[in-house]
């Protein structure tokens, strides 16, 4: 069955979806944790629908012939630019200044007032369609490589819609220059582009979304102050049973209350990071290093002798104390309190040799502080 489609209802319902998509990414953006990059797709769509009833409206001679070949050109290659920097600010690159986007703008300008290129209808087609094509190939890498930062199930989404829409703009490009496009063809093509522009802005949606759900996932297990991990997340991620030939640590900032009496509580909160701070330069990447009170820490250090747990843990009491930290002109001095806790049999829950850790704790305050209490096997 041969199937006719009308080409001015197709556009009609192209520059519809256009729009919608526009609208669709704007609300996106006012309720997105990270906007960057939403404003120029919403621009792009605009764009690309006002080149597009531009282009329409020349062929029923609504404008001069020279305005409406040059204007809707010029909107159809500017909406790309704009959709290449809004995905590429959107998935996480470096944004594009706006110079660069000006520059690539108006060398095609002075290219189609120059040459007059796009007064011949499948020459200004082709160079739309071959600008669309690449901006889209590139949108599609610059998706999935951004996935390693951020491998998050909506990038693949994304990137397979960018990869389609691409695609058929592709496709039409090969029609064009062999000479046998149709305006069926191209009915069929503003179809499924359509489906892709919903697509995408519902990819968008989707990944504006993860992306949320992963900051208060993050931010209830993450201590605000230091960025360390915090009770719950320790719980999460230490082991049951903690392995044989591991160590696990309590710390406690030595007189930290005399600390905060003295020099007030910001002066307090700047030592925990500095503290902090210093504990996770001096850490190995396979370690776990958590806040789980005031001034209290825990440390997990997994696959470690008796006698490398010992070392790392007076190598931390040591760079603790050598510590500089000032306010309002006066030196605060810093030290801390090590109970170590070496596994050496897995019979035991990690909740014992916690306690364990903590008794050797209360071992290093009475003897002095300053000090590593190790714990007795």
């Amino acid at each position: 069955m041969n199937i006719h489609l009308d080409l001015p209802t197709v556009i009609l319902v192209y520059n519809t979806s256009l729009v919608a998509g526009a609208l669709s990414i704007v609300h996106i953006r006012r309720h997105s944790c990270r906007p960057q990059g939403l404003g120029y797709l919403a621009a792009a769509y605009l764009l690309l629908a006002l080149g597009s009833t531009v282009a329409w409206s020349g062929e029923y001679a609504v404008l001069p012939e020279w305005l409406w070949t040059h204007g809707s050109l010029l909107l159809g290659v500017g909406g790309y630019i704009c959709f290449w920097v809004g995905v590429r600010q959107f998935s996480g690159r470096w944004r594009v200044r706006w110079h660069v986007m000006w520059m690539l703008l108006a060398a095609v300008l002075v290219m189609s007032v120059a040459t007059g290129f796009p007064l011949q209808n499948l020459t200004r087609a082709g160079v739309f369609h071959g600008t669309a094509a690449l901006v889209l190939a590139v949108c599609t890498f610059d998706t999935l490589r951004d996935r390693h930062q951020e491998p998050l199930p909506s990038r693949t989404l994304l990137a397979a819609l960018l990869a389609l829409s691409g695609g058929i703009y592709a496709l039409r490009l090969v029609y064009i220059v062999t000479g046998t496009a149709g305006s069926d063809g191209f009915a069929w093509a503003f179809y499924v582009q359509m489906f892709c522009h919903f697509g995408i802005a519902l990819a968008v949606a989707t990944l504006s979304n993860e992306r949320a759900e992963v900051r208060l996932e993050l931010a209830a297990l993450t201590d605000p102050l230091t960025g360390t991990g915090n009770r719950r997340w320790l719980a999460q991620r230490l082991p049951l049973v903690l392995p044989a030939h591991s160590a696990i640590a309590q710390l406690d900032i030595d007189r930290f209350k005399q600390i905060n009496d003295r020099h007030g509580h910001a002066a307090g909160d700047q030592v925990l990071v500095a503290f902090a701070r210093c504990l996770q330069e001096e850490l190995r990447s396979s370690d776990l290093l958590a806040r789980v009170g005031g001034e209290e820490f825990v440390i997990y250090l997994p696959v470690v002798t008796e006698a490398e747990a010992l070392a790392i843990a007076r190598r931390l009491c040591e760079k603790v104390a050598a510590l500089r930290i000032e306010h309002d002109g006066l030196p605060i001095p810093v030290t801390v309190s090590i109970g170590l806790a070496w596994v050496h049999g897995a019979d035991l829950a990690a909740k014992a040799w916690l306690q364990k850790a903590d008794a050797a704790l209360y071992s290093a305050k009475r003897a002095g502080r300053n000090r590593v209490v190790v714990a007795a096997a």
